[in-house]
């Protein structure tokens, strides 16, 4: 049926960044091809991880601009590499959560009418579409920008000679500037660093795509709760020891509706808990490393540097607050979603409701008071307050920078 929307909707451009990393979000056997995509891709970004360390170390007391970016790389390649590695060792836990989701989908038109589907798709397709276009901008403006700087200043215009160097500094024991292994070096960077990009991007948009989804449960049991209306409405009769059949029966109808909400209440906290213990730990990484990288970048921005490398700074600054935005501004909603339980209560018609459904609703709206927190481990609960709490530590990072270098 077309105007139905399936599943893997959500999940159309995550697969295709961790595809093309060689990742299966549905943990099918891929084959050979697959796993050597992987393992490569891996290797080379650990292989230039270490380089760039060893870079860093080296070039501290001798060019500490160059040291503090070359940093930068080696924490957003970092970010990248345990994303990769722990999604494909976290690979059978992603599955069952995905199934555990397909099984709560709403499958016709007419539930997926009732729970906004297409709304919150097309919402986040477009926040997906956006976020990874801005990382694929990030990474290939890097990649390019030795060559298109040669070819522009050197080759076309002429103004000024143009040395060979490889997209990200790195250490390497031998002179490659005038050597063939300076294209393989070029290439392997430039895999390396869409790598890096598709892991995380990979990694929050799948984030992205399951809390949509989540979300969009708790909006719907909030809406239930509040458009429900109890069947009992004398108040005497609400408060009688026994019930005549009519009102019997009416009350079993509200009980059994309220036990189905509390179900599935419970069931997508639940859902929520086992995505935080999929994405917990790259989560954690992601917000640990991202201070760093800020810091570092901020600093870089501050010197003396030319109007197309203050435009690749920029858009790496750029992209880094977007991701933790993207992050935080997802864990707010959860929490907001999931805190409108207990309000729709209260705006549900309980009033002439029976006495023992009225005592049901108090542990309902009890729970909900505790709402659904996306969580970076038990360390970190994500929301926007935890988005000032990051630049607030990358600008106490880029003070004592400042201070050290001044000195």
């Amino acid at each position: 049926m077309p105007n139905v929307i399936s599943f893997e909707a959500f999940l159309r451009i995550p697969s295709f960044f961790y595809r093309s990393v060689g990742v299966d979000l549905w943990n099918t056997n891929g084959g050979p091809l697959q796993n050597a995509v992987f393992y490569f891709g891996l290797i080379n970004l650990n292989i230039w991880l270490l380089s760039e360390l060893i870079f860093s170390v080296l070039m501290v007391s001798k060019n500490f601009i160059q040291a503090t970016m070359t940093l930068s790389y080696a924490g957003f390649v970092l970010v990248g590499t345990i994303k990769m590695f722990y999604m494909r060792r976290k690979k059978a836990e992603m599955t069952r959560f995905l199934q555990l989701m397909y099984t709560i989908f709403p499958y016709t038109e007419p539930q997926q009418k009732m729970m906004n589907l297409r709304r919150h798709l097309c919402q986040c397709t477009i926040v997906m579409s956006g976020f990874a276009t801005i990382f694929m901008l990030l990474i290939w403006t890097y990649n390019l920008y030795p060559y298109m700087q040669r070819q522009i200043y050197d080759c076309w215009l002429q103004v000024r000679s143009v040395n060979k160097t490889l997209p990200y500094e790195s250490y390497i024991p031998w002179n490659w500037h005038d050597h063939w292994s300076f294209y393989l070096y070029y290439t392997l960077q430039s895999i390396a660093g869409y790598h890096s990009a598709s892991g995380q991007i990979a990694s929050d948009l799948v984030l992205c795509a399951m809390a949509t989804q989540i979300i969009m449960h708790y909006e719907y049991v909030a809406q239930t709760i509040t458009e429900y209306r109890p069947q009992l409405v004398d108040c005497k009769i609400s408060r009688a020891p026994r019930l005549d059949a009519r009102a019997s029966e009416a009350y079993c109808k509200d009980m059994k509706f309220l036990c189905d909400i509390i179900a599935y209440h419970a069931n997508i906290l639940s859902l929520s808990d086992i995505m935080n213990e999929v994405l917990g730990v790259p989560l954690l990484v992601n917000f640990m490393t991202s201070s760093f990288v800020i810091c570092f970048v901020g600093f870089q921005m501050t010197m003396d540097a030319e109007p197309d490398y203050m435009v690749k700074l920029f858009l790496f600054l750029f992209s880094s607050l977007i991701q933790i935005y993207l992050i935080c501004h997802y864990g707010q909603k959860l929490i907001d979603a999931s805190s409108n339980i207990a309000r729709a209560i209260y705006n549900h018609d309980w009033i002439h409701s029976h006495v023992r459904y009225q005592r049901m609703l108090v542990l309902v709206a009890a729970r909900a008071q505790k709402p659904a927190m996306l969580k970076a481990t038990r360390f970190v609960h994500i929301s926007r307050g935890t988005l000032t709490d990051i630049m607030q530590i990358s600008y106490k990072f880029f003070t004592l920078i400042r201070t050290m270098y001044s000195n």
